[in-house]
């Protein structure tokens, strides 16, 4: 009993997890709202393209580095894929749709793999310039503004898994079929990480780079691999988060990458890599939106959510950094992801 308590004491998401049952209670007991069927519905709405933007920020941070270029990636690559969409009338299931957006997405992030491994430049050095190249294309050399989505892409925003209607305020909410992309990813992302030679050298790879190729990985083919993959991630949630608008915003993609990345490190995952789990991912990801979403049940202005961010920001990274000297203190080695 006490062996699990200290185990679970030592994780910075076990911390999250308080801080979210803390915080709900907080708001509840201010607004009575917090736990209607209709808010929790919207913070799971909420969390669909933040949750697969953490998985961006994680697989890069357990393996080599920040990756801020994700958002610019959804940006593009869903803009290419809707036009591509629109000018071919195509009208047939939307996966084809994902598909052409997760090739442009693959393209985008390949660049910043090759570009890394090549010249062995900071990832966040190079995903910045790499930010900057994409939202020149897509607003300079596109022109890209709002626009109508085909009928296909509209139709399967408008789907939802489920409708909920608070009976007291008469709000409804949705859950949109997209939740089910986010399920599947994480799911995925668990058994890769976990079960395969190649999730292993992910997690050698960020924690001691010269013991994982003495350990026979191909650390060069396995950075590589990862930041491609992120690309084709962040195009998917570009789609997502298209259909959900109803329409293609081009100006609200960017901006949302160090959100993403606090929620990152307030679950857990180390800034120097080779640690990390997707549990904290979902939890850093659950309390940061419940953050901007829900604050404003209790009266607190919006401007003052930044604080809030800030804060907890500085409260993972203490975590992380805490529970990564109690791990070394401990003797143990690079820990998986559950």
């Amino acid at each position: 009993m006490k062996q699990t308590v200290k185990k679970l004491t030592s994780r910075a998401e076990s911390y999250v997890f308080v801080i979210i049952l803390v915080l709900s209670a907080v708001i509840q007991l201010r607004s009575g709202l917090f736990y209607s069927n209709n808010n929790i519905v919207d913070i799971v709405r909420s969390m669909i393209v933040p949750l697969i933007y953490a998985l961006c920020a994680y697989l890069a941070f357990v393996s080599t580095g920040p990756d801020v270029s994700f958002p610019l990636i959804a940006a593009l690559s869903s803009y290419l894929a809707t036009e591509i969409a629109l000018k071919t009338g195509y009208d047939g299931p939307v996966i084809l749709v994902f598909i052409i957006a997760v090739f442009f997405g693959l393209l985008m992030g390949a660049v910043n793999g090759l570009i890394i491994v090549k010249f062995n430049f900071p990832s966040l050095i190079v995903t910045l310039a790499t930010s900057s190249m994409y939202s020149g294309i897509l607003f300079g050399v596109f022109e890209a503004s709002r626009m109508d989505l085909p009928e296909n892409m509209y139709n399967y925003g408008k789907a939802s898994l489920l409708s909920v209607k608070n009976a007291t305020t008469g709000l409804g909410s949705t859950l949109p079929t997209t939740f089910l992309i986010v399920v599947g990813l994480y799911i995925a992302a668990y058994l890769v990480l976990n079960h395969t030679m190649a999730g292993r050298g992910v997690f050698a790879l960020g924690g001691d780079e010269v013991s994982a190729q003495r350990a026979g990985f191909n650390t060069k083919l396995i950075r590589f691999g990862v930041f491609t993959v992120n690309g084709g991630l962040a195009a998917i949630a570009g789609v997502c988060y298209t259909v959900m608008s109803l329409k293609y915003l081009p100006a609200e993609f960017a901006g949302g990458e160090m959100v993403v990345i606090a929620a990152v490190i307030l679950g857990g995952t180390r800034m120097s890599g080779g640690f990390g789990t997707l549990t904290g991912c979902v939890l850093g990801t659950m309390l940061l939106t419940m953050v901007t979403n829900s604050l404003i049940l209790v009266g607190i202005p919006v401007y003052f959510q930044k604080v809030f961010i800030g804060a907890f920001i500085v409260i993972g990274t203490a975590l992380s950094a805490s529970s990564g000297r109690k791990r070394k203190s401990a003797g143990k080695g690079v820990a998986a992801n559950v």
